[in-house]
């Protein structure tokens, strides 16, 4: 026996102890008779004992938890020559794990409202007094009486069920159930199963019960939507075994779209064998049955479990699947299969390994389990290796640590132990602890360094598991979507979470006594008096209250908010029954309240609306297209009275033309959920019917909804607009027609006169003879205008390409402005008829002069998706920029103006597809901005 077991065993003594002198218990509390312990196993069975823990007594007295190995050393027959048993102090640990139940204890204790306890005869042992309370309606008592006998009802029912499936599994299970007549009211019941009975917690949730289903009726939409659910996908299903709702993240994973799965029947959703591995799901929960499958679709690993759903009076009316990408899970668990099997070979061949050092050869001689653990050749380290070969195995983050203490423990001859990482051959990174001495001569040399070495990887992990647990308590607490506070006995303030300081504001939680709350301003929500101190949830409870039916108050918080809260709180009481500690949870309501004065205003507003429809009604049928309601100001006046409709099938109360219009449209509602609209004739007026599927909670469609209204003297206008439009372009053609008769007619005598003046004799009086062209000019511009003007795009000419720079100079040619200057600051090339375009500028310029006088400047540019065309002229007003390109607006009118010029110009740019503008130009001028023009390369 080295020293550290003397130490764990309390053995000062070793030659005077023998195995078993020291009474052990087993986790269980059991004495463990010698013959049943480590080393007695291993001599009668030959097999190693590894990880078995006993708590052993002392001589002092106290108890030492201990994690014992035991294994055999056979001689040459095989037999058991002698035992070798290690033990390791585990006492912390077990510490810790009874510290950790005693807080899921306390936990537990505080979010109890009603409990009762049963042993394995299923009789009850213990009821609190809100257990009583709620189920014991006779009066009688529940302790020592069995359940059956006081719930006759229970036997065949799910909390029957429930009860013996717990008990029968030993797993937890949790659920609502509805209690009949006479208490006739909904339980949430949770119950937790031991070897020796069942502990049951519950309470009353009816009023909730009854208020999910009040707000379903309200709401008639379906809320169960479940379209972000996480790496998996989620499907409703009829009784047909077809699809009424697909979602899930996991479809963006698979070759098949949510929208085409609703509505189709699962098996032309999937492949054949997917299918079938699905339909007993299916068929399960059809039946009321939960049950689960595991398949591969898709190259994926799928685990698919199908559930019911059932309504209030507990009938299956749909089913429920719910699909859960677990590849990445089977991946791990095969890695954890594997690495379990590597553990279990490992262990066969001794979790315990020795060493030992020669320090100045630098000889480390090992055993076949300790070299395997370093991933070192087993035959050369029975031989010796050096020190590094082993060091060099060490986990990189851990290296240099146990280096300082292996040459620490080697300079002072002391005494060695180190927990830390190693990678064997394979790459596996196991946890081990090492324990050792080194020896030194008389002058303090060191020769020897031997020692043991233990692999705690499965001690590690555990220990990391209670440490994630402990955290996981801990975030639980701060990411409850409720407030929780908590205070000790005195009314010291403990803990409070981030929900409740969230919900307060400001420094509230500050305070060291919940006295201090006083300055805080708080009333009760249903009446407005003020909430005295006393009155307040925390310190009622500290008082010994358990505030199961909530407080409600209206508080206001740091910032002058006001806020709707619901206190619940618990006293935690100590061994004694004393109040050790007060818990509250607070539940912010305040959009839970505004949410149902909105939903009552909504519901008040619809009624209305349906009352007092203009010129229509409004109806509710069902799925055989039977009214149940109807609403309207022209009921009983243009369409039969809520007498004759209300009870009464459609297709019976109107006549079959207007029946066979609207039928198609009630169906669609009800039986496809699709909304629609129609026109039909009834009572010699005409009808616009709309038809739309009402859905409950689960969407499903439940009825249909429809409007009528009167649309007579709509119909009536839209006929005359209809004719109006008619003669207009009648008249439109007429025009068109005489436009081009008239040009072809004017441009014979205007052409033959152009001739004749370029003929006339050399003497004819030159300013006559000009003036005669500029007339004949101004006729030709005029059937151009005209043209454009009746004719749009037919009268222009095929486009081709066309710079704008040499339009521009063409066309500046042509005006009589000899003293007036032209700008050109463009260089593009568009698609257009070279006249049209040149007429277009020759008009604008004209227009600057005119205005602008004989010494006028006039620039042409470029925009960034057009070109301008800008003068220094008086401009034109703002209040004129509106009407300038209106047919007949002129302001030279007594200059021989006729108002067809700019009215030229915005008809042929929207041929083109240009827009026109007017603005100020830099010089107080007016410019014209043509914008989206499409530029060309020249061809």
């Amino acid at each position: 026996m080295n020293e550290r077991a003397g130490e764990l065993l309390g053995v000062s003594d070793p030659e005077a102890y023998a195995p078993g002198d020291r009474p052990a218990y087993d986790e269980s509390g059991r004495l463990v008779p010698s013959e049943e312990r480590p080393f007695a196993q291993v001599v009668a069975t030959g097999e190693p004992v590894y990880d078995r823990v006993l708590q052993v007594e002392l001589s002092d007295g106290n108890r030492r938890w201990l994690s014992v190995n035991a294994a055999p050393v056979l001689n040459d027959d095989g037999d058991v020559e002698r035992v070798i048993t290690t033990a390791e102090d585990v006492t912390d640990i077990k510490e810790r794990e009874r510290k950790l139940e005693d807080e899921l204890s306390e936990i537990f204790g505080r979010v109890t409202d009603a409990f009762y306890a049963l042993d394995d005869e299923w009789q009850f042992t213990h009821a609190n007094e809100r257990a009583e309370e709620l189920i014991d309606y006779r009066g009688e008592g529940l302790v020592g009486r069995d359940l059956w006998e006081v719930f006759e009802w229970a036997t065949d029912s799910k909390l029957g069920e429930e009860y013996r499936t717990a008990m029968e599994t030993q797993e937890p299970t949790s659920f609502e159930f509805y209690y009949p007549e006479p208490l006739a009211a909904w339980y949430e019941v949770h119950a937790y199963p031991s070897d020796t009975g069942l502990s049951v917690y519950f309470r009353d949730v009816t009023d909730r019960k009854e208020r999910e289903r009040e707000l379903e009726e309200s709401e008639r939409r379906y809320r169960t939507l479940a379209e972000y659910f996480p790496n998996g996908i989620v499907t409703l299903f009829d009784h047909d075994l077809e699809y009424t709702l697909a979602a899930g993240k996991g479809f963006d994973d698979i070759p098949v779209e949510p929208a085409d799965a609703e509505g189709e029947h699962f098996r032309d959703v999937w492949d054949e064998d997917t299918a079938d591995e699905l339909e007993p799901v299916f068929e399960a929960a059809l039946d009321g049955e939960e049950r689960s499958v595991e398949l591969t679709y898709v190259g994926r690993e799928w685990v698919v479990r199908g559930v019911p759903i059932t309504d209030e009076r507990g009938e299956v009316f749909a089913g429920m699947t719910m699909a859960q990408d677990i590849t990445e899970q089977k991946e791990r668990e095969r890695y954890l299969r594997d690495a379990k099997s590597q553990l279990e070979a490992a262990a066969e061949a001794g979790a315990v390994g020795t060493w030992e050092w020669r320090v100045p050869e630098d000889e480390f001689v090992t055993d076949a389990s300790f070299a395997k653990t370093f991933g070192v050749d087993p035959d050369a380290a029975r031989e010796g290796v050096s020190i590094g070969r082993f060091v060099s195995a060490i986990h990189e983050d851990d290296r240099e640590r146990v280096e300082r203490k292996i040459e620490r423990a080697v300079e002072s001859c002391e005494e060695y132990e180190a927990e830390y990482r190693v990678r064997n051959a394979d790459g596996d990174v196991r946890w081990v602890v090492a324990r050792g001495h080194v020896e030194c001569d008389d002058n303090g040399n060191p020769v020897t360094f031997p020692g043991a070495l233990a692999d705690i990887t499965e001690r590690k992990r555990a220990e990391q598991a209670l440490d994630e647990h402990r955290k996981q308590l801990e975030t639980l607490f701060e990411v409850l979507p409720v407030g929780v506070v908590v205070a000790d006995a005195d009314g010291r303030l403990v803990e409070a979470n981030d929900a409740a300081k969230e919900l307060w504001g400001g420094d509230v939680f500050d305070a060291e006594c919940v006295t201090d709350y006083d300055r805080y301003r708080g009333w009760w929500a249903d009446t407005g008096d003020p909430v005295a101190p006393e009155e307040w949830t925390m310190a009622r409870v500290l008082r010994g209250e358990e505030v199961t039916e909530p407080d409600v108050f209206e508080i206001e918080t740091d910032d002058g908010e006001r806020r709707i809260v619901m206190i619940h709180g618990m006293p935690v009481r100590d061994a004694d029954g004393e109040v050790a500690r007060g818990v509250v949870t607070q539940t912010d309501i305040t959009d839970r309240r505004e949410y149902q004065r909105q939903l009552e205003e909504s519901e008040r507003r619809y009624r209305t609306l349906a009352e007092h429809f203009p010129n229509g009604a409004v109806g509710i049928y069902d799925r055989d297209l039977r009214y149940t309601l109807t609403r309207g100001a022209v009921l009983g006046e243009k369409l039969p009275g809520r007498d004759r409709l209300e009870g009464a099938r459609m297709p019976e109360v109107f006549p079959a033309h207007t029946a066979a219009d609207i039928e198609p449209l009630f169906r669609a509602a009800v039986e496809d959920g699709d909304a629609g609209s129609t026109t039909t004739e009834f009572g010699g007026r005409n009808w616009r019917v709309w038809a739309a599927p009402l859905r409950d909670a689960d969407g499903d469609v439940f009825a249909g909804l429809s409007f009528t209204q009167d649309i007579t003297e709509q119909v009536e206008r839209e006929r005359k607009l209809e004719e109006t439009v008619e003669k207009l372009e009648e008249s439109n053609e007429r025009l068109e027609s005489f436009a081009s008769m008239l040009a072809h007619e004017l441009r014979n005598p205007v052409t033959i006169g152009q001739i004749y003046t370029r003929q006339l004799p050399d003497g004819t009086d030159a300013e006559a003879v000009e003036y005669v062209r500029e007339a004949f000019d101004r006729i030709e511009d005029m059937i151009e205008v005209m043209l454009i003007l009746t004719r749009g795009r037919d009268a222009v000419g095929a486009s081709s390409p066309l710079s704008l720079a040499d339009a521009v100079r063409d066309a500046w040619e042509g005006v009589d402005a000899v003293h007036a200057t032209l700008d050109v600051a463009i260089d593009e090339v568009v698609r257009a008829d070279e006249t049209y375009v040149r007429h277009l500028f020759r008009n604008l310029f004209e227009n600057a002069v005119q205005h602008g006088g004989a010494d006028a400047t006039v620039r042409v540019g470029r925009l960034p998706d057009g070109f301008y065309v800008a003068d220094d002229g008086e401009g034109i007003p703002p209040e004129d920029r509106d009407d300038v390109f209106e047919v007949g607006f002129t302001t030279a009118a007594s200059e021989g103006g006729t108002g067809l010029g700019l009215a030229f110009v915005e008809e042929l740019a929207e041929v083109y597809g240009w827009t026109c503008d007017v603005t100020e130009s830099e010089a107080g001028g007016a410019r014209f901005e043509f914008r989206n023009v499409e530029f060309v390369s020249e061809e």
